[in-house]
């Protein structure tokens, strides 16, 4: 094209509007009640505590535009609304990472109370947009398999069934407890399993034992001798990783354990800031970190990703809140390179995924080939059921 010709068509190109006029705004938040529809009792988890199960319930927040679009997330503290009000209404959606940054130095005592803001203003990022989550934070995936997550736990020969029907509905992998009271049912849950299923299925086990203090907590703590009997037994038996076999800042006892066997170690569900994680990192402690995005929110999990990639480390995020917490993780894992995997809580019978996903208008569901599709709506990519709306 010549120089003139291209002048001429300027005007055209600059009469062109820009996405939905003129800058964004936020004008509000709010949490917004949803009904239960059915109320299934509660079920004992791995430290015998009791776990509701119902369908409905609870609340999300909802970020409010001037252009009429609003991002949903997880609900915020209602102590905190006040605070989060005064520091986003007026302000830029998409100037997200200066919000989430405020966010996280909000919480103060209440770790979770702004995080789900943070997941609703990208939501609304991505439906001004008109794109989903992940292909805003660089693609590359439309579906992720997800893994079985057990709370409970049960018996061996329970959970060695529990693993032969998984595989059959198309799960490709499950993660099983291990918090018995001594080491051998400890090694049994994992031998019925493996005989089960055969050696080519996916296996992860998880100890627990980060937050675990001899005089505080439910639960059998490991010592070191423990740890490394567990870790080299599960790896005979191809255990794929083992999270958390030490407490949670016993970084020495950590970086010694996973020099001592050759399968990964996992962690960080519970920790916070992103320079934890890298502790961990460049200590040596783990081979998959998992940041909870319901504490550390999506753009810090997206950082910590980074991290771990720069190291040849997995970042597999844990399990969110079961509902659009975990829709989030799942646009997460489907745009960065070093996360195989969901974690997905589907302890059936009562601990079925399907039950908290029941809110959503277009849920994911797990197909034969045991993958999740991700949401191809703007955002997130699911909306929450007329129904459970009070």
């Amino acid at each position: 094209m010549r120089r003139r010709d291209f002048l001429k068509a300027l005007p055209a190109v600059a009469a062109v509007p820009r996405l939905r006029g003129a800058r964004i705004k936020i004008t509000g938040i709010r949490n917004i009640p949803l009904k239960t529809a059915k109320d299934l009792g509660s079920y004992p988890d791995w430290l015998g505590n009791p776990r509701p199960i119902r369908i409905g319930g609870g609340a999300f927040v909802e970020v409010q535009s001037d252009q009429g679009l609003a991002g949903i997330g997880p609900p915020a503290d209602e102590s905190m609304l006040p605070a989060i009000r005064n520091l986003l209404v007026g302000a830029d959606p998409f100037d997200v990472d200066l919000h989430a940054e405020r966010l996280f130095d909000l919480r103060g005592a209440v770790p979770r109370g702004s995080t789900g803001v943070e997941i609703a203003l990208w939501d609304l990022i991505g439906k001004a947009c008109n794109q989903p989550l992940y292909k805003l934070w660089g693609g590359g995936r439309d579906k992720v398999p997800p893994y079985a997550s057990m709370l409970r736990l049960s018996t061996a020969e329970e959970r060695a069934a529990m693993a032969t029907n998984l595989r059959a509905e198309g799960w490709q992998a499950i993660k099983y407890r291990s918090s018995f009271p001594t080491l051998k049912e400890d090694i049994r849950l994992v031998e019925l399993a493996r005989k089960a299923v055969g050696d080519d299925y996916v296996i992860m086990c998880d100890g627990n034992k980060a937050t675990l203090h001899y005089a505080s907590e439910k639960g059998v703590p490991w010592d070191f001798t423990r740890a490394a009997t567990t870790a080299k037994e599960y790896q005979r038996m191809n255990v794929y990783w083992l999270e958390e076999p030490l407490q949670r800042y016993d970084l020495d006892g950590l970086a010694a354990l996973n020099r001592l066997v050759e399968m990964k170690l996992a962690g960080g569900e519970g920790n916070h800031g992103i320079h934890e994680f890298r502790d961990y990192l460049e200590r040596g402690c783990f081979d998959i970190v998992q940041p909870e995005v319901m504490i550390e929110g999506p753009t810090r999990l997206r950082k910590i990703a980074v991290i771990a990639e720069s190291m040849n480390k997995l970042c597999i995020p844990h399990v969110g809140d079961s509902r659009l917490g975990t829709i989030c993780d799942l646009h997460l894992v489907a745009s960065w390179p070093n996360a195989p995997y969901l974690e997905i809580f589907n302890d059936k019978p009562i601990g079925n995924y399907e039950h908290p996903f029941a809110i959503f208008e277009n849920a994911p569901v797990l197909d034969k080939a045991g993958f999740f599709q991700v949401p191809q709506g703007p955002g997130l990519g699911v909306s929450i059921k007329k129904e459970f709306l009070a």
